[in-house]
C-alpha cells in the first residue's frame, strides 16, 4: 500500500535523498563566477555528488514490479510495447546523430552537406529547413527511420566524408537493433497464439486418427464439436494448476471468490459458510469449505450423453442439462443430498446433456474424508453436519412415506371401484 500521510513522507525524504538532492542542485558554477576565488573553484569537485542521484535508478525495478502488480496486461503485449519504445528511442538517437553531423563540418568551408538539398525545395518558404529546428528534426527522423527499416528512398544521403562515416555508424547500429527487435517481436507474436497453435495441432491429430480409422461422418462431426467446445475446460484446467501453486491463504481467498455463488446454493455448505461468520471457530469452518472447493473434480459430457451417479454433488459450469423434467443452466446445482447414506432418500440423479456440458463434482467419500480430517481440529463441525444430515434424512423419509401412503390409498380406491363395477 502507498503511504499517504504527508508528515511520514517528509520524514522519510529528509532521512534518505534530501541532502543528496540539495548538494546536486547547488549552483557551484554561479558561486565560482561571482566570487572569482581559486578556493571556490575547487568546490567544483562537489559536483561529483550529483552522480549519486543515479542511485535512484535502483528504484526503477521496484516501481516496475509495482506496475506489474497493478497491471493486468499480458507479458507478451508488454514486451511488444517495450520493444516499440526501444525502437523509437534508437530512431530518435540516430536522428540526433544525423543532425549532429552538420556541426562537424563548417558551413564556410564550402563542403557540401545533406541539408543543401532542402535549399531549393524551401526557396519559396519563409521558414527554411536549415534554420528551423523542428523541420530539421523531422527530416532527420525521416532519414533515420527509413535507414533503420532498410527501406532507403535515397532522397537524403551523405554529401561528404564526415556524413559518410556517420551513416556507416548509423547503418551498423540501426541494422543490429532492427534485427534484434524484429526477431524478438516475431517470437513474442508467435508465442501469443501458443494455445491456439496447440489446439490446432490436436485437431490435426484428431483428423488424422478419424481418417486412418475410417470414422463415420456423423461421429466425426460430433468429435470436432466436442473438441471445439472443450477449449474452455482446458483453460480451466490450467487455471487450477495456477491456483495449486498459491499459498494456502491465497488459495482460500481465490477459491472463495470463484465458488461462493454456487456454495450458497448447496444448503449444507451455505450453513457452513454462515457458521464460519458467526461461530468462534469460524476459521475452521472456512478452511473446511476451502478444502471442499479444492477437491472438486471436473468432468465434461457431449451432447445427448446420459450421466449421473448417486451420492455425487453436481455443479453445472457450462451448458444445458435435463433432469427430472427440468432444464438446468449454467450455475445450477443438484445432488445436494449426496451426503445421505440411504439411496432411497436421494432425489433422481440421472441426467442428460442437452448441449456440450462442463461440470464439477464432489462425491460422498471425498466429502467424508475431508470431514474426518477437519473434525480433529473442530469437533463442532462434525456435530453440526450430523445434525443437518439427520434433519434432511427425516424430511426425505417423511416425504417417501407420505408418497407411499398416498399411492396405497389411491390403489385401494381404484380396487373398490373395480369391485363395485
Amino acid at each position: 500500500s502507498l503511504e499517504r500521510r504527508q508528515a511520514c513522507i517528509v520524514k522519510h525524504y529528509l532521512q534518505t535523498w534530501f541532502f543528496v538532492d540539495l548538494a546536486s542542485i547547488a549552483p557551484i558554477d554561479t558561486i565560482s563566477i561571482l566570487t572569482r576565488s581559486e578556493q571556490s573553484k575547487q568546490l567544483k569537485a562537489v559536483k561529483v555528488v550529483r552522480l549519486l542521484r543515479l542511485l535512484k535508478l535502483t528504484r526503477v525495478r521496484r516501481l516496475w514490479r509495482r506496475f506489474e502488480a497493478r497491471s493486468s496486461i499480458r507479458y507478451g503485449q508488454l514486451a511488444i510495447v517495450k520493444f516499440i519504445v526501444i525502437l523509437f528511442l534508437i530512431t530518435h538517437w540516430m536522428a540526433n546523430l544525423w543532425a549532429f553531423s552538420l556541426l562537424l563540418v563548417d558551413e564556410h568551408e564550402g563542403v557540401p552537406q545533406w541539408i543543401d538539398a532542402f535549399d531549393e525545395r524551401d526557396a519559396n518558404l519563409e521558414q527554411k529547413t536549415r534554420d528551423t529546428w523542428w523541420k530539421k528534426y523531422i527530416n532527420c527522423l525521416y532519414f533515420a527511420s527509413y535507414t533503420m527499416t532498410t527501406v532507403g528512398y535515397g532522397d537524403i544521403g551523405p554529401k561528404n566524408i564526415v556524413e559518410t562515416c556517420t551513416v556507416l555508424v548509423m547503418l551498423l547500429v540501426s541494422g543490429f537493433a532492427w534485427a534484434v527487435v524484429l526477431g524478438k517481436v516475431t517470437d513474442i507474436v508467435a508465442n501469443l497464439g501458443h494455445e491456439e497453435h496447440v489446439f490446432r495441432s490436436k485437431m490435426d491429430e484428431l483428423n488424422h486418427m478419424m481418417q486412418d480409422r475410417h470414422v463415420d461422418s456423423q461421429l466425426r462431426r460430433r468429435l470436432r464439436i466436442f473438441f471445439f467446445s472443450n477449449k474452455t475446460a482446458q483453460r480451466r484446467g490450467r487455471q487450477r494448476q495456477l491456483i495449486a501453486e498459491l499459498s494456502p491463504g491465497l488459495q482460500g481467498e481465490v477459491v472463495m471468490e470463484f465458488n461462493r455463488k454456487w456454495l450458497e446454493k448447496v444448503s449444507l455448505l451455505a450453513k457452513v459458510l454462515f457458521w464460519s461468520e458467526s461461530s468462534e471457530h469460524g476459521d475452521m469452518f472456512r478452511a473446511f469449505v476451502v478444502d471442499v472447493s479444492l477437491k472438486l473434480h471436473p468432468s465434461v459430457h457431449a451432447q445427448s450423453e446420459v450421466f449421473g451417479t448417486p451420492h455425487v454433488l453436481y455443479i453445472c459450469m457450462l451448458g444445458l442439462v435435463s433432469r427430472k423434467g427440468r432444464v438446468h443452466r449454467t450455475g445450477a446445482v443438484w445432488g445436494a443430498d449426496f451426503m445421505l447414506v440411504d439411496s432411497e432418500l436421494l432425489e433422481p440423479f440421472e441426467s442428460r446433456a442437452l448441449t456440450y456440458t462442463e461440470l464439477t463434482t464432489l462425491d460422498r467419500p471425498t466429502f467424508m474424508e475431508l470431514l474426518k480430517t477437519h473434525t480433529e481440529n473442530c469437533p463442532e463441525l462434525r456435530q453440526k453436519v450430523r445434525q443437518f444430515c439427520c434433519w434432511l434424512a427425516f424430511q426425505r423419509a417423511f416425504m417417501v412415506e407420505a408418497k407411499s401412503r398416498l399411492a396405497r390409498t389411491a390403489f385401494r380406491s381404484s380396487s373398490k371401484l373395480a369391485l363395485v363395477s
